[in-house]
C-alpha cells in the first residue's frame, strides 16, 4: 500500500511539473525582437505565469566562433555584426546581475531585461545605443547601468557569451534560425509556432497542473 501511495504521489508531482520554454535569440534579429515585444511580453506580464512555465532567453544565435590560439579565447562573428555581439553581452550581463541581486524569483526579471533592451534600442544600432538602453533599463530594474556596461566590456561578458554559445551549440537538433524555441528541452515546430503566436495560450493548453486565472479570464 505504501508503494502504491508513493507511486501516486510521484505521478501527481510529475503531472504538475512546470513546463519550460527556452528562447534562443540574438540581440539584433528582427524576428526575435518581434517575438520578445509581443507574445513574450504578454506572457511575462501575465500574473503567476511562472507557476506554469519557466521561461528563459539565451542571447547568442547565429554566431560563428573560431578559437584564437594566440589569445586563448574564442573570437565571435555575429550575424548582424560586432554591434550585435555587444548587444548579446549587454543582455547577458544584465541577466547575470539580476540573478545575483535577486537570488530567488529572478527568472521573469531576466526575461524582462532582454525585453527592455529590445524596447529601448533604436536605429542606427551602435554600442553607444546599447549602453544607453542598458542605463535606462538598469534604472527600471534597480541595478547599476555602469556595472552592466563594465561586464559587457570585460572578461565577464565574454564568459557569459561563451556559456550561451556552448548551450546553443549543444542543441539537438542544431538550431537552424532564430528565434529557436525549445519546449521541455525539445524542439517542435508546431509548439514553436504556437508560442510565437501566443505563449500564454500554449502554456494554458499544455500545463497539467492547476492553471492560473489567466487561462480562464483570457478566453472569457
Amino acid at each position: 500500500m505504501q508503494y502504491i501511495g508513493l507511486v501516486l504521489l510521484l505521478a501527481t508531482a510529475l503531472s504538475q511539473s512546470r513546463l519550460s520554454v527556452d528562447v534562443y535569440t540574438e540581440s539584433l534579429c528582427p524576428d526575435c525582437m518581434e517575438f520578445l515585444l509581443n507574445s513574450l511580453t504578454e506572457a511575462v506580464d501575465t500574473p503567476d505565469i511562472e507557476q506554469m512555465v519557466n521561461i528563459r532567453v539565451v542571447p547568442y544565435g547565429n554566431v560563428k566562433r573560431v578559437y584564437n590560439q594566440a589569445t586563448g579565447k574564442w573570437q565571435f562573428t555575429c550575424q548582424h555584426g560586432a554591434v550585435e555581439c555587444y548587444g548579446n553581452y549587454i543582455q547577458l550581463c544584465g541577466q547575470s546581475i539580476l540573478a545575483q541581486k535577486y537570488p530567488t524569483n529572478n527568472e521573469i526579471l531576466q526575461v524582462q531585461w532582454a525585453i527592455c533592451i529590445d524596447r529601448r534600442i533604436f536605429k542606427p544600432y551602435t554600442n553607444t545605443r546599447f549602453d544607453e538602453a542598458a542605463s535606462l533599463c538598469a534604472a527600471d530594474f534597480g541595478i547599476s547601468g555602469a556595472s552592466v556596461k563594465e561586464c559587457a566590456n570585460n572578461d565577464q561578458g565574454y564568459k557569459l557569451h561563451l556559456a550561451a554559445a556552448e548551450e546553443t551549440d549543444k542543441l539537438s537538433p542544431a538550431h537552424q534560425y532564430v528565434p529557436w524555441i525549445t519546449t521541455n528541452k525539445r524542439h517542435s515546430v508546431t509548439d514553436e509556432n504556437l508560442i510565437l503566436e501566443d505563449l500564454v495560450t500554449w502554456a494554458c493548453n499544455n500545463y497539467k497542473g492547476v492553471k492560473i486565472d489567466a487561462c480562464t479570464t483570457r478566453s472569457a
